[in-house]
């Protein structure tokens, strides 16, 4: 009897290495499946060959079959997982690890992995993930997956090696960490640094989802919201849900994404479990649903620098993008990083800031006026007059760039120039601008005065007059030739400048 069992087994593993080696070609049919759930583990050794082996729809058609194995039982999942490690602890090509490393990892296994060529794999591996990243809510996920289940220079070495293979793709993902406040200082650094090398000239717009978004906002007597959107995928015949909880104070305090919600998974059944707590419809209107979640998550990102997990997979349903920084993201990795860059520079922290600044374009007043604040704040002013000319080129009545031109040329001894900047700055700052509500702007103002005074009083006793010599402030090269207006300051068409108060001086 016993030898019987191991003749039908023989004849099963037969009959299974014939067709790996004339029909994996096909997909594996109803005899190939009942062959590999009679065979059980004994299977195991079989399948783990294939997997090795170079044949891509053979290996595929492996690793579905441990997958079915693992499914079967504790103890043959014991087995696959113990012949997927000594896969990827052994001599295997690269390709057979990747397999491996996947399948475990959907098992639940994690495990470091040492590759021939890590290089070539991170590249496959970008290659694979752009291939998905069509429309926002896949970039989204996405980067929710990196932040999550990849550490810091893991995240760079896959965005560096998407950029040489899929440049868009890595310019959409780029902008998407950029966005995110749950993303460490440091790495945000380094991804601003690799975005503003991501050229985003040619790459196609996202595609837009299809589906009409329906919303609801509702409201309880403790004056809190919820706020819901769901869209129906027909293809998957599946809906996406998103909830996103508003407290009293206005800050939001938890949301729920649910990516497949099942076919009758659309928001009347949550909303009428809400009614039965208290809450009652206020709205059904779109605009208002992205109105109340925008808002609320500013204030929330201004106040607590942090926002759930769940709020960056599911804002792309009410068309958010970056409305929890109040746009001056964007969308743009440039701009991402200079607004990162600008921040630092705020901050104090410029030997931070400058690689991503001369990452940047020089020719952008922003960028120019936050090089030349670092550069002084190392005492390099010399370095520092190019940019600040450049600044003042493009934005002549700013009074913030002749302020730092002053402190820049009085560094360097030049008295005549200081004199002019000051006095520009002093003209500049008496016109309408941003500075209004500065509350520095007084005492900076009242230093230019005194500092004026000093230098007129200093050159009348030396004999040396300041007023009747062109001063190197004046001498600013000419204007770029005009561009298309970009509109007035916090106007929401200007979507490459940060705020006005973002701005640093130099002292």
């Amino acid at each position: 009897m016993v030898w019987l069992v191991y003749e039908a087994a023989f004849r099963d593993l037969r009959r299974l290495a014939d067709w790996f080696a004339t029909g994996s070609h096909e997909p594996p049919g109803p005899g190939v499946e009942r062959l590999v759930q009679r065979l059980g583990a004994t299977a195991i050794p079989l399948l783990g060959r294939e997997l090795r082996g170079g044949d891509t729809l053979r290996r595929d058609a492996a690793r579905d079959a441990l997958e079915a194995l693992a499914a079967h039982d504790d103890d043959a999942r014991a087995r696959v997982t113990a012949a997927l490690h000594a896969i990827t602890e052994g001599d295997a090509p690269d390709d057979a690890k990747v397999v491996a490393l996947g399948l475990l990892s959907e098992l639940g296994e994690y495990v470091d992995v040492r590759f021939a060529d890590p290089h070539a794999i991170r590249v496959r591996s970008a290659i694979a993930l752009a291939a998905h990243l069509e429309t926002a809510a896949d970039v989204a996920s996405a980067a929710d997956m990196m932040v999550h289940q990849l550490d810091a220079a893991d995240i760079v070495q896959m965005l560096e090696a998407m950029a040489e293979a899929a440049p868009g793709a890595a310019h959409r993902l780029a902008t998407e960490l950029g966005l995110r406040l749950d993303v460490a200082g440091d790495l945000r650094d380094r991804v601003a640094l690799l975005a503003a090398t991501i050229g985003s000239a040619g790459e196609p717009p996202p595609a837009r989802p299809r589906g009409l978004t329906r919303t609801a906002v509702l409201v309880d007597a403790a004056a809190r919201l919820v706020v819901i959107a769901s869209r129906w995928h027909a293809g998957e015949r599946r809906w996406r849900r998103w909830a996103v909880l508003i407290g009293a104070t206005g800050r939001i305090e938890d949301c729920l994404h649910e990516d497949d919600a099942g076919p009758r998974g659309d928001a009347a059944s949550l909303i009428a479990e809400l009614c039965a707590d208290g809450y009652h419809v206020a709205s059904a209107e779109p605009d208002r649903a992205h109105q109340v979640v925008a808002q609320a998550a500013q204030l929330t990102a201004e106040s607590t620098r942090a926002l759930p997990a769940a709020y960056y997979l599911g804002r792309d349903l009410l068309g958010l993008a970056d409305a929890h920084l109040g746009g001056r993201g964007r969308g743009d990795p440039a701009s991402v990083a200079l607004a990162r860059a600008i921040e630092l520079v705020a901050a104090g922290d410029c030997a931070r800031a400058l690689p991503v600044l001369e990452r940047c374009d020089p020719h952008h007043p922003d960028a120019a006026a936050a090089l030349a604040v670092a550069l002084l704040a190392q005492r390099r002013p010399a370095e520092a007059l190019a940019p600040l000319e450049c600044a003042i080129a493009a934005e002549p009545d700013w009074p913030l760039h002749h302020w730092n031109l002053a402190i820049a040329l009085r560094q360097l001894g030049d008295e005549r120039g200081c004199y002019h900047a000051l006095q520009r700055f002093a003209a500049t700052s008496a016109l309408p601008s941003g500075l209004a509500g500065d509350p520095d702007q007084p005492a900076r103002l009242g230093c230019a005065r005194r500092m004026i005074a000093e230098l007129e009083r200093t050159a009348f006793l030396a004999g040396a007059p300041l007023r009747g010599t062109q001063a190197r402030a004046l001498r600013t090269p000419q204007p770029p030739p005009p561009r298309k207006p970009d509109g007035p300051p916090g106007h929401p068409d200007r979507p490459n400048r940060p705020r006005r108060r973002s701005r640093a001086t130099s002292c």
